[in-house]
């Protein structure tokens, strides 16, 4: 696992880096970022699993995702600055967001309703 997925992980998760700073606004990249994440585990497994840590020996795997990881706590710190995301949205509440999305999409038959729930969650955090 270690030796194929995280360069193609790398690549990836680079680009939607690059596609998250090219919004306009700390609302627009942060939105981008935790939908492009959402996207990349429903459409590749890998990534999925080593984003939920299901390999937790793939160290340059998990190097590459805590990139990813650190950009976004880089998001929520601009957003905050911003004033546009509330004081009470963390770090840790994205990870939670990006675990639910990641685990409904690994479950071959998830409620119905779990990405109504992550966009909720999300909404209800800003404050503009």
């Amino acid at each position: 696992m270690d030796a194929v997925v995280p360069a193609v992980a790398g690549e990836k998760l680079l680009a939607l880096k690059e596609q998250s700073l090219s919004q306009p606004s700390p609302r627009a990249r942060l939105e981008a970022f935790i939908a492009g994440m959402i996207d990349l585990t429903l459409s590749d497994p890998a990534l999925n699993d080593a984003m939920l840590r299901r390999f937790p020996n793939a160290t340059s795997l998990i190097e590459a995702c805590d990139r990813s990881t650190a950009l976004g706590q880089d998001l929520i710190d601009d957003a905050h600055a911003a004033g546009t995301l509330s004081r009470d949205f963390t770090a840790d509440d994205l990870m939670t967001v990006l675990w639910m999305a990641g685990t409904a999409s690994h479950d071959p038959s998830p409620p119905a309703g779990w990405r109504r729930v992550v966009d909720r969650s999300i909404a209800a955090a800003w404050t503009t």
